[in-house]
């Protein structure tokens, strides 16, 4: 068994030429055709089991080769990798020899139900690259994946690490990109080849991932642990983002990756020094930026204007301003999709994978990972505390502000929760949670005026204001000291 460890990126098949040509790519070899076939059930249970089964033809031999296991993150794919040649175009099970797989394909019923699903076909040419101390395949494959009489097409770089460090692989992929767009590829050419069999199907909206933390870890470790779920959280909705069609849930989970990530790095950043995330943080600010817009307008259209519609639609009609609000809403829409498919946008993937793939080490000899999170939860809790006691006089902008100090203590609070013992972490994050939703609705209030005046005012637009006014008073209500003062401190206890 190997271990694969590879970058994949998307290149433009206008732009190959001039990757070609590129100094560091010098000699490369002649291309070599490979044609794939991936198998599978027509339930497609290896799928559902993340395997990946297939007989490749390189020249006049077949390989079979079965994957599964492991993780894609910022682009970089990592999966155990059984491969052993056959004498024809046929599966052969008695060449495996994993315990676990020798299981799964001792199921009789399994085996008379394998067959094709997809054919990859493509040329490839490798190169040979020595970069920053490690030794890295640079694969160009060009081609096209078949199912079912429909086909796309393949144009993509592989790296693949030999020797060395995978942080290489980002760097030498962010100094090709230097003079070639390069778009970092979430998914293996198994997982488009599935996707196309099934019509063109994408992931589900990517939540954010349990973070499982430990009291044995260093600072360092726990670091990389809750930095590998945003950016798993932030790569999983890019694809949906991209597909003008789907469901608008992608951007709203793609944005609070974010939030979460930069919630991160100013958690970390007491340990690692603010000059760690410098280069980084910027970017993160342009990207929510860019990303905002667009999740204002699906709110306003999806869920702040049919119920006031629903209810007033007799005594007003709503048809003018809905129109101008989806107006508006397509062309945020178009800015946030803009911004993704950027090669702005694809730099700063490579560079959180580059970061990520880093062994950073704190500024000091770090305390545990218990005493460095007591510190950050105390300080975060003592800061909403004392918002709260002035509830009764914060203004909007005041309300707001108290709200990203709530979010930044909740996300912390979720981060941590995994070190302490019992069910007091639970506790406390739903009574966060009922606090943030009115927080929320208070703050939606104040975005939706904002929005209404993009719009020509209506009488529409004055009986929307009017409603989420009240709604806002209504929530404000809700938010009394009291509820601040039931938030239990579990990390003290």
């Amino acid at each position: 068994m190997n271990v694969e460890i590879e970058l994949k990126l998307r290149v433009p098949p206008e732009a190959v030429a001039r990757l070609q040509r590129h100094p560091l790519l010098k000699s490369a070899s002649r291309p070599v055709k490979l044609v794939s076939v991936y198998f599978d059930t027509p339930s497609l249970d290896l799928k559902s089991k993340a395997i990946a089964l297939r007989l490749r033809k390189e020249g006049k031999r077949w390989i079979q080769t079965v994957k599964g296991g492991g993780s894609v993150l910022a682009g970089v794919h990592t999966r155990h990798e059984w491969e052993t040649p056959v004498v024809r175009k046929a599966l052969d099970f008695t060449r495996i020899e994993d315990r676990s797989l020798i299981q799964l394909f001792g199921n009789s019923e399994l085996r008379r139900n394998l067959g094709p699903v997809f054919v990859t076909e493509f040329s490839r040419k490798t190169v040979p690259v020595e970069f920053g101390g490690s030794t890295i395949a640079f694969c160009l494959d060009r081609g096209k994946i078949l199912s079912g009489g429909r086909e796309e097409c393949i144009s993509e770089v592989e790296l693949e690490l030999k020797s060395g460090h995978s942080s290489a692989l980002f760097d030498f992929a962010l100094e090709l990109q230097k003079t070639v767009p390069l778009f970092v590829e979430g998914r293996s050419k198994a997982e488009r080849g599935y996707a196309l069999s099934m019509g063109g199907s994408v992931r589900a909206p990517a939540k954010a991932p349990a973070i499982t933390l430990d009291r044995k870890m260093d600072v360092g470790s726990a670091f990389r642990e809750v930095f590998r779920g945003c950016l798993w959280q932030l790569q999983g909705n890019i694809q949906g983002l991209l597909d003008r069609d789907a469901d608008c849930e992608y951007l709203h989970q793609m944005r609070v990756g974010l939030r979460r990530m930069r919630c991160a790095f100013g958690m970390f950043s007491a340990a690692f020094g603010k000059a760690a995330f410098s280069e980084l943080v910027p970017e993160l600010r342009w990207l929510g930026g860019e990303l905002g817009p667009a999740r204002n307008w699906d709110v306003f259209v999806l869920e702040t204007l049919p119920p006031v519609r629903e209810a007033l639609s007799s005594q007003c009609d709503f048809r003018e301003l809905e129109l101008a609000g989806e107006t508006l809403r397509t062309k945020s829409r178009e800015r946030a999709v803009e911004a993704v498919a950027s090669h702005r946008f694809q730099r700063l993937i490579l560079k959180l994978g580059a970061a990520l793939s880093r062994e950073s080490r704190p500024q000091e000899p770090s305390d545990p990972i218990s005493d460095f999170a007591n510190r950050v939860l105390e300080k975060r809790f003592r800061s909403f505390e004392k918002g709260g006691k002035h509830l009764g006089s914060l203004d909007a902008a005041g309300l707001h502000a108290l709200r990203i100090t709530g979010k930044k203590l909740r996300y912390a609070a979720e981060f941590f929760s995994t070190l302490y013992p019992g069910h007091s972490a639970r506790g406390f994050l739903r009574e966060m949670a009922g606090i943030q939703d009115a927080l929320g609705a208070i703050n939606d209030a104040a975005t939706t005026n904002r929005l209404l005046d993009a719009l020509s005012e209506r009488e529409a637009s004055r009986l929307v204001r009017g409603w989420v006014c009240c709604d806002a008073r209504h929530r404000a209500g809700q938010l009394d000291r009291k509820r601040f003062k039931t938030l239990k401190p579990f990390w003290n206890n």
